[in-house]
């Protein structure tokens, strides 16, 4: 197993932030219409490096590896809004799809 994580490096990391990352960007885009939800978004390479520092950490056993389902503040931040919505939604479907679909 240790020498396919050394051929595969990042990759699988890097597939679940991004995982995670279209995860939240659905969810904005699903409470486009609840107020006063604010829109979220993955800061890919803050989660990436997150990630990365705990796989230096704990590399005895594969299971050690934590998910980036726990993304920290510095990964996971709140999106400023162009244009808020009166009823304090701050989700803008553009932008929230074209996110979607540069991730």
């Amino acid at each position: 197993m240790a020498q396919l994580d050394r051929v595969l490096g990042v990759f699988p990391t890097a597939a679940a932030v991004q995982a995670k990352r279209l995860e939240v960007i659905a969810g904005n885009i699903a409470n486009a219409s609840t107020p006063q939800y604010r829109a979220r978004d993955v800061d890919f390479r803050a989660a990436l490096r997150e990630a990365g520092d705990e796989m230096r950490l704990a590399v005895t056993h594969q299971k050690h590896i934590e998910s980036p389902e726990q993304l920290t503040r510095d990964a996971l931040q709140y999106r400023v809004p162009l244009a808020p919505a009166r009823d304090g939604n701050t989700v803008e479907t553009h932008i929230e799809e074209a996110a979607y679909g540069d991730a």
